[in-house]
């Protein structure tokens, strides 16, 4: 009876070890899943105002693409456009990157420092190391604790490093730094100098992180290329140039202009009260940044009014606006699919506070402009409020009918007061694996990848139930030996 009560507890046991251990394999799945599906962890969200990291393709090859250096002029006037909680870091890059300005706030006393550095980019070297370029990058973000980090990186060319083994190892180490770069919440917004450059390599780049890319048909373009960097990074308000006329209304505190022009041409501008004002006379309030193919002008405190520009180029101007009454919208997608139909809206908001009030409202036409991706005459829709309710909203909606680059903007409009955002976006072929598409430099997962920690996990729990055990089995053995009764002496 005794042996079979015994042998009884001995199969209870076996029975719950393997319980446990089968409990302890479906725990390490588990384990596993959750972290492979959990979004990753954003880092470093405390501290408010952007880290950017400007790489700049300092390859002999810019000689021929960029001879008149528009790059630096243009690198120059997105940090005059960003703000002084802003920091900026200059790297150059071509056979290796060398940092020319760590991250550095963007004060007015700082501007000539970054300037400086933007200088020192040369067009001598013989390659071009993208991968090394955004290591770099990569090291100078990945200990800040800003939630907004972005790398801009410009190359007029290729991956080439004048050896395949070389370029081999390059490629597959830029497959192994982009996601670490997702994972840390960096993006990069990258910029084809030409259509010779590796389109697909710098869009999937581009993708991977989450941040935008564009191409710079013309060395002439690219001042355009980083302003349109800037409004996706800033969402600044603008107001429409209509010809050589734009109206400043009262809420609007500062207003900068950039301007386009023709090499050796001049801008001129004319405010209300019919002052004339240039890049060598202008009022104390003016801020004047001339380059050879574009002013920026700062108006500080603008008087209210019409102003008109005397201009030599007819369209590609901007003018941003810092204003209490500001033009807001969701939409922040930078690829859609072709065949989408795409959700548009849009509201004002006095200082942070969606504008509801209706005698305003109904004397402000909203409305948004399509183009581009062969549509001959911009798409004109008009933007309504929600039939239920009058929530300050206004709702759209348009239908993605082909591939290519969009640009989208949107409009307030009345009688005393002018609002736009523009926004741009590509159009890409729906992918028939969406979970495969979404890797673009063929970041592969293999099977051990997938079971390594599983079977860790199912290692380090199993560990511990043994060490358990044997505690446990020590103790009994240990309280047995103290409870065991010493046998007494026979008498002779």
């Amino acid at each position: 009876m005794k042996n079979d009560n015994k042998r009884y507890f001995q199969v209870k046991k076996i029975n719950a070890l393997i319980f446990a251990s089968i409990f302890s394999f479906l725990l390490s799945v588990s384990f596993a899943v959750d972290k492979a599906s959990s979004p990753p962890v954003q880092a470093h969200q405390t501290k408010e105002g952007y880290d950017i990291v400007i790489l700049m393709d300092s390859s002999g090859s810019m000689k021929r693409t960029d001879p008149n250096d528009y790059r630096k002029s243009a690198a120059k006037l997105l940090v005059s456009l960003l703000g002084q909680n802003d920091r900026i870091s200059i790297i150059s890059f071509g056979d290796s990157a060398n940092v020319l300005i760590p991250l550095t706030q963007n004060t007015s006393g700082n501007r000539e420092r970054l300037f400086g550095a933007i200088n020192r980019v040369t067009s001598r070297e013989f390659s071009t190391n993208i991968t090394e370029a955004v290591k770099r990058g990569f090291e100078a973000l990945k200990e800040s604790e800003r939630k907004n980090r972005i790398i801009v990186l410009m190359s007029d060319g290729k991956l080439a490093l004048g050896d395949e083994e070389k370029d081999r190892i390059a490629h597959e180490e830029l497959s192994r730094l982009l996601p670490e770069l997702a994972n840390s919440g960096i993006k990069i917004y990258s910029v084809a100098f030409t259509e010779f450059s590796d389109l697909k390599l710098l869009e999937d780049i581009a993708k991977y992180t989450g941040g935008i890319f564009r191409l710079a048909k013309t060395d002439r373009d690219i001042h355009l290329i980083f302003s349109s960097i800037y409004e996706k990074m800033k969402s600044p308000d603008m107001i429409p140039l209509e010809g050589d006329v734009f109206y400043i209304d009262k809420d609007i505190k500062e207003a900068v202009l950039v301007i386009s022009k023709k090499p050796g041409t001049s801008t001129e501008l004319i405010d209300p009260s019919n002052r004339k004002h240039s890049s060598t006379r202008h009022g104390k309030n003016i801020l004047w940044h001339g380059a050879e193919v574009f002013d920026v002008i700062a108006i500080r405190n603008p008087t209210p009014g019409i102003w008109k520009a005397k201009l030599s180029v007819a369209e590609s101007h901007k003018i941003y606006v810092l204003t209490d009454l500001s033009l807001k919208t969701s939409f922040e997608r930078d690829f859609v699919y072709a065949g989408d139909e795409l959700n548009i809206d849009t509201w004002l908001e006095d200082k942070g506070v969606v504008l509801t009030e209706q005698d305003v409202l109904k004397h402000i036409a909203f409305f948004s402009e399509i183009s581009g991706a062969g549509i001959e005459e911009p798409i004109k829709i008009e933007l309504l409020a929600a039939e239920s309710v009058d929530d300050g909203r206004r709702y759209g909606r348009f239908f993605v009918k082909n591939t290519g680059q969009y640009m989208l903007k949107i409009i307030a409009d009345g009688k005393t007061f002018k609002r736009e955002r523009i926004l741009q976006f590509k159009a890409i072929e729906p992918p028939p694996k969406p979970v495969e598409e979404d890797r673009p430099l063929d970041v592969k997962t293999d099977t051990w990848s997938l079971w390594k920690p599983v079977l860790i996990n199912f290692g380090l729990i199993n560990l511990g139930l043994l060490i358990v055990a044997v505690l446990i089995f020590a103790m009994k053995k240990l309280t047995a030996g103290k409870n065991k009764k010493p046998k007494g002496r026979k008498n002779k």
